[in-house]
């Protein structure tokens, strides 16, 4: 369309200019009035927006909600049982100038609604305001003994006790809690084009979270109580990006600035048990701050190559006033060694790659990847009390934890015709560790493609990868208390073998029938473990089908299985864990009154199940999760401005959970919990939808 305007015009610039001379003539006496001339020159396939300036639609929902479930409306609000109201509009406005508004707005009456406001003038600026809001509901059947905020007290009259069974007031003493965030977030940019080489963009982003959360703390040597934590958290982010191109490179420039605070600087609480102290105390997040530069480009000035590059620098700081070691008045550990951290750490992170059309055959990419932290903050010997109960005496240092890594990939793609094409490349990957068991990992890994189009409705691929990981040494940090078991390997920092095969298949049986199927097996070998993660076997399956019956009836369907196992040792027994996910859908559409009425409906099944078993003792009951949804919609168009929609969707939860299951606020004698279920529910909601469009 662009094309053919620019043509058009070029065409009638060329007409002008042929005709000014005898024009300039027959008007040597009056003076030329091109806009008199020009007037009925009119662009024939360019859009005009002289009398429809303003487009869009604008859309109003009343639903309902049959049960109450903060699970069900986990993100999308529908957590209550009850009638909910729902808006959202979209108005776009344009003029033959080329400045133009975007108004759009989204879930408005739900507790995730979404403002967005943009403008200005097409190749010249653009401003852009954003407004959300999210709200995260998580867990509806919670108790607790416990009140207030930052310092969160019992009841009068609470009787403690040296296990949960003596709290002998907590049955009256209990209330319900809540647990619950919300996120809002405003953002405001900018965009300004100087020219055909340089724009530049501002924006910045205020964004907070409020609410509470679940929170463990413990007393002594094994006692702890579960607590509802106040959220109160702020972020501001403010970011600077100047762009240049030119031809065959185009560079950007950014300078970002981000500051997190946090107004709850601690928690404190009652000791619900009889000793050791009658309070306890936490620190919470700290204040901190990021500065970051980060400077990008990409260059197309040689022959058959393409060059990109980014690299970004970043100073992180934290410098929140320490607390005291404890509250506990009976202990009398030594002053502090600073009152701060005084936290500074470098991130340093560079990307090179390189794009070589080595023939209209075959291509080569390379990568070179470096990432660093280096932590510069100060090390100080803190004297280590034990959960406000015993002064030990003994001292530990902190550890400003730093890391190096380096990537190196090289691939190369082979085209031999229109039918077979092979790929395959490398990765050497290093990782450098301070204050960790292992100082220094490489990780080499190789691998291999084929794809194969036998006609136009069949093709298949099959990708195998080898990978081998290799530490230097396994050395047991000595200021750590207590020391780590000398034959224990992290997994992520052990010796690894492991290889992996993919295969796709894609068949388009008939210009109406459509269908792919994929598979995964994946196997990881940690030989030289002797305790920790010693073996990994993943499988993975999937099917999904596109049927057209006619061009009003339609069918899709899909199917996915993940199967991971894995084998852990301990120092006296060994583990076996068998992971499963299952998935189903099923869709179809019905046009019923061409460009009037459609119907549809989809189902979505998906389960999950974990095994434990142990070679000692009795196994763990199975970890279970099982999700059924039902959706049926109605589209009925009653003019070409307006319709409407109506939805039913039922659903249906269960959750099988031994961790919390059966288990009460006092069930365990040494922990005090929330006693929270696993969420279960039967749910359907109905909406009705009025929508005209403008």
């Amino acid at each position: 369309m662009k094309q053919r305007c620019y043509r058009q015009f070029a065409l009638i610039s060329l007409m002008g200019f042929v005709a000014w001379p005898v024009l300039a003539e027959t008007q040597t006496d009056d003076k030329l009035n091109i806009d008199d001339i020009t007037k009925s020159w009119k662009c024939k396939y360019c859009p005009d927006f002289s009398e429809k300036q303003w487009e869009g639609f604008f859309s109003f929902g009343l639903g309902n909600v049959s049960n109450d479930s903060y699970k069900f409306g986990e993100f999308n609000g529908l957590y209550k049982k009850g009638t909910y109201l729902n808006g959202e509009f979209n108005s776009l406005y344009r003029d033959n100038e080329g400045a133009y508004w975007n108004l759009r707005g989204d879930n408005l009456g739900l507790e995730s609604p979404n403002i967005g406001i943009e403008g200005g003038r097409q190749g010249l600026y653009k401003l852009n305001l954003d407004i959300d809001q999210i709200t995260r509901y998580t867990l509806d059947t919670s108790r607790t003994p416990y009140s207030g905020s930052t310092t969160q007290t019992l009841p009068g009259g609470w009787v403690p006790a040296a296990s949960t069974a003596g709290f002998t007031t907590l049955a009256t003493d209990l209330h319900d809690v809540n647990i619950s965030t919300q996120r809002r977030s405003m953002k405001l940019g900018g965009e300004y084009i100087a020219s055909s080489q340089w724009s530049y963009a501002a924006s910045f982003k205020h964004q907070t979270k409020e609410g509470n959360r679940p929170v463990a703390f413990g007393f002594g040597f094994n006692r702890s109580v579960t607590l509802s934590a106040p959220v109160d958290f702020t972020t501001d982010d403010l970011e600077f990006k100047a762009n240049y191109q030119q031809t065959g490179f185009n560079g950007q420039i950014a300078l970002l600035h981000s500051k997190f605070e946090n107004t709850n600087k601690y928690l404190r609480w009652d000791n619900a048990y009889d000793t050791p102290a009658s309070q306890g105390q936490a620190g919470t997040e700290p204040d901190n701050s990021k500065h970051q530069l980060l400077l990008s480009g990409n260059y197309l000035g040689f022959k058959d190559v393409q060059l990109t590059g980014m690299f970004s620098y970043a100073q992180l700081s934290q410098n929140e006033v320490f607390l005291p070691y404890t509250v506990n008045g009976a202990l009398a550990p030594p002053a502090l060694p600073t009152t701060s951290l005084d936290g500074k750490v470098t991130v340093i992170n560079t990307n090179l790659a390189a794009h070589w059309q080595y023939s209209p055959a075959q291509a080569w990419h390379a990568v070179f990847e470096h990432s660093e932290q280096n932590n510069s903050t100060a090390r100080y010997t803190y004297t280590y009390v034990r959960a406000d109960d015993v002064f030990t005496g003994t001292s530990r240092a902190n550890f400003p934890y730093g890391f190096r890594q380096q990537k190196l990939k090289i691939d190369t793609d082979y085209k031999f015709d229109n039918q077979i094409r092979l790929s395959g490349g490398g990765q050497y990957a290093t990782v450098n560790r301070d204050y960790q068991s292992v100082e220094l990992t490489q990780e080499t890994s190789l691998w291999a493609r084929l794809k194969h189009r036998l006609d136009n409705k069949l093709q298949y691929s099959v990708k195998a990868e080898l990978s081998d990981r290799s530490i230097d040494n396994y050395n047991v940090v000595s200021e750590v208390v207590p020391p780590d078991n000398p034959l224990m390997r992290k997994y992520n920092m052990a010796d690894r073998k492991g290889n992996k095969l993919e295969f796709n298949l894609s068949v388009a049986a008939t210009d109406a029938l459509s269908m792919n199927f994929s598979s995964d097996v994946a196997q990881f070998d940690y030989s030289a473990t002797t305790i920790g993660l010693t073996k990994s076997d993943e499988f993975s399956a999937g099917a999904d089908i596109q049927y057209l019956v006619n061009k009003d009836l339609s069918f899709s369907g899909f199917v996915h299985t993940t199967n991971i196992k894995s084998e852990q040792a301990g120092t006296t027994w060994t583990a076996t864990n068998d992971d499963k996910v299952n998935t189903l859908g099923l869709g179809g559409s019905y046009q019923i009154i061409e460009n009037k009425l459609k119907v549809g409906l989809d189902y979505v099944h998906a389960g999950s199940s974990a095994a434990i078993n142990l070679s000692t003792g009795s196994p763990f009951p199975d970890l279970t999760t099982k999700r059924d949804s039902l959706a049926l919609h109605a589209d009925y168009r009653i003019d070409k401005n307006l319709s409407v929609k109506g939805t039913y969707q039922y659903e249906k939860y269960d959750e099988k959970n031994w961790y919390i299951d059966n288990v009460a606020v006092n069930t365990l004698s040494d922990v005090l919990t929330l006693g929270n279920t696993a969420p279960n529910y039967k749910i359907g909601v109905y909406w009705l939808t009025l929508r005209y469009n403008y």
